[in-house]
């Protein structure tokens, strides 16, 4: 298993295995699941897919402190090194640690000009530069449309990608005509990449709903370890 900078352990490689290439600057993701199935921990997969590539990430915790984002960062390295041995769990984390910051958020005060805002104030004082930022925890339920054409923009204005996180709530079934759920099926057209996270007995079926303009693309099915959250071997 390489951890060096460029190289990426191959059970971390969600993004790369299932849409083929990170989203590009400007471009929205999202990632759609229920209660319970493991949203935070694969924004963090996300998110360690850059860093582990010597890129910056901006993680916003919405309603959750930092120290528990920490904790689900600190644990997929842990269960990455524990699978062969590499690089020390601190060696990586201090190697990653200049790379990443995460900012917390009340779900009542969140918008996108406050993170607009705190974006520029990172990169000006403390020449934070990153590639992409993880929203994690945002209330697409209690959302318009609006609300994610500015995440959109701040996408494009500062030259990143942003995957957001959605939950799919078990009592609403709506679907719309490309397979969509909600709460996105009313703004999928916003999004380059949807994500559907769908629980198995022992695993979490990783689905494409779309990527690019092709909807129910037809891309490889991944699943990914239900216990660590890595992916699954061939």
């Amino acid at each position: 298993m390489e951890t060096q900078q460029g190289k990426t352990p191959k059970n971390m490689e969600m993004i790369k295995r299932a849409l083929g290439n990170p989203l590009a600057p400007g471009e929205l993701g999202v990632l759609m699941a229920g209660a319970g199935v493991g949203k935070t921990a694969c924004l963090t997969h996300i998110a360690l897919e850059q860093l582990l590539n010597g890129k910056a990430v901006l993680h916003v915790c919405i309603d959750d402190s930092p120290e528990k984002a920490k904790v689900w960062y600190h644990e997929l390295l842990k269960n990455i090194l524990s699978e062969e041995q590499g690089e020390s769990l601190a060696g990586v984390q201090l190697r990653i640690e200049p790379l990443r910051f995460i900012q917390s958020y009340l779900q009542q005060v969140f918008t996108p000009e406050k993170l607009s805002e705190n974006l520029s104030t990172l990169r000006s004082s403390a020449d934070f530069q990153p590639v992409m930022i993880v929203v994690d925890g945002l209330d697409f339920n209690a959302l318009d449309r609006k609300i994610i054409e500015q995440m959109k923009s701040i996408a494009q204005e500062n030259g990143l990608s942003i995957w957001l996180s959605a939950r799919t709530p078990q009592h609403i079934s709506q679907v719309n005509s490309h397979g969509i759920p909600y709460p996105c099926h009313q703004m999928d057209d916003l999004f380059a990449s949807i994500i559907l996270l769908e629980p198995s007995s022992k695993s979490i079926q990783v689905k494409v709903l779309k990527h690019g303009q092709d909807y129910q693309p037809s891309l490889p099915r991944l699943s990914l370890n239900a216990q660590t959250y890595l992916l699954n071997g061939d």
